[in-house]
């Protein structure tokens, strides 16, 4: 983990850990529950600020390998797995609750929906946070008057990711870098996604 990223994680744990912070975005889970997991759960703030009973067994997945041993100093008690979340090296059925804060963006959805979409138990819980197209827009805006060719031609791609996910249902890895993915949502867009994927009673905030 380099520092800039090291610097992200730890602000936003502390975003995570403090209820009067406007940032700080908070699942609003219903009913008792016994299993939790969190994709892309960086230092596992996430899971940190749910305050969890001792009984509920929970468990974080990120592709960061540096994350997860920071996290193991912050949450012992909270279960890791390195990978990405489209290929979930978990059991099918196994969790009461998936959260994924601003991490479905930097995914391919309809592969990571699936893979979810396997994981949860029958009438389980889901819940995400996602990225809006002013967000694409913005980037976008920023790249250009940066002046930078690269950044510019990244934000486009962003934002076309979007528009296939939104009108076709599919996504590609951007053609420079096939590690990276990266669209907007759309509320229609994820609605039908999730549709796809299984899911029903889609509500949208």
């Amino acid at each position: 983990m380099n520092t800039s990223s090291l610097e992200y994680h730890l602000a936003e744990c502390k975003i995570a850990v403090s209820p009067g912070d406007p940032r700080r975005l908070q699942p609003a889970l219903q009913n008792e529950f016994a299993s939790i997991l969190d994709i892309g759960c960086g230092v596992r703030q996430g899971l940190l600020s749910l305050e969890l009973n001792d009984h509920v067994f929970a468990c974080g997945a990120d592709i960061d390998e540096a994350a997860r041993r920071h996290g193991q100093e912050l949450a012992p008690g909270i279960h890791f797995v390195c990978t990405e979340g489209e290929r979930l090296p978990l059991r099918d059925l196994s969790f009461d609750v998936v959260v994924s804060r601003v991490a479905l963006p930097y995914m391919q959805s309809p592969k990571a929906l699936a893979e979810i979409a396997r994981v949860v138990k029958p009438g389980g819980q889901i819940w995400f946070s996602l990225h809006p197209w002013s967000t694409a827009y913005d980037g976008l805006i920023q790249g250009i008057r940066s002046i930078s060719l690269k950044n510019t031609l990244y934000r486009l791609y962003v934002i076309v990711n979007g528009v296939s996910l939104h009108f076709i249902g599919r996504q590609f890895r951007f053609p420079l870098n096939r590690r990276r993915c990266e669209s907007f949502q759309t509320v229609l867009g994820m609605r039908r996604a999730m549709n796809r994927a299984g899911f029903v009673e889609v509500r949208v905030k």
